[in-house]
């Protein structure tokens, strides 16, 4: 399995209608997916994050690159200071804790 987590932080108060809204038709994307086993969002230290656990690497690669999810990353530039994903092989679905755990320690890692 593979989870991916992402973290956003917003550029503008008036990007979070537009944000929210193609951020759930993403989410309801990936619950929709057979091979999505876990799709969930949460928010950590003032960033809004998604948290999605696939079957294997080319399952989350589809979800990534088409429908709404590949829409909202087209737009993510324009709405976003922050967007930043990890992902990371796992054999159960971690907590969000967890993931966000994995997501900090490999950003600060990278900066």
């Amino acid at each position: 399995m593979l989870a991916a987590i992402g973290g956003v932080s917003l550029k503008h108060w008036y990007n979070a209608p537009e944000f929210f809204w193609r951020a759930g038709q993403a989410l309801r994307q990936a619950r929709g997916d057979p091979l999505c086993l876990h799709a969930a969002t949460f928010r950590q230290d003032g960033l809004y994050f998604s948290l999605s656990v696939w079957h294997d690497i080319e399952a989350m690669l589809t979800f990534a690159q088409s429908g709404p999810h590949r829409r909202l990353m087209q737009e993510a530039n324009r709405l976003a200071d922050v967007n930043q994903f990890h992902h990371f092989p796992c054999i159960g679905i971690p907590t969000a804790e967890q993931a966000f755990e994995l997501w900090r320690h490999h950003t600060l890692a990278a900066e």
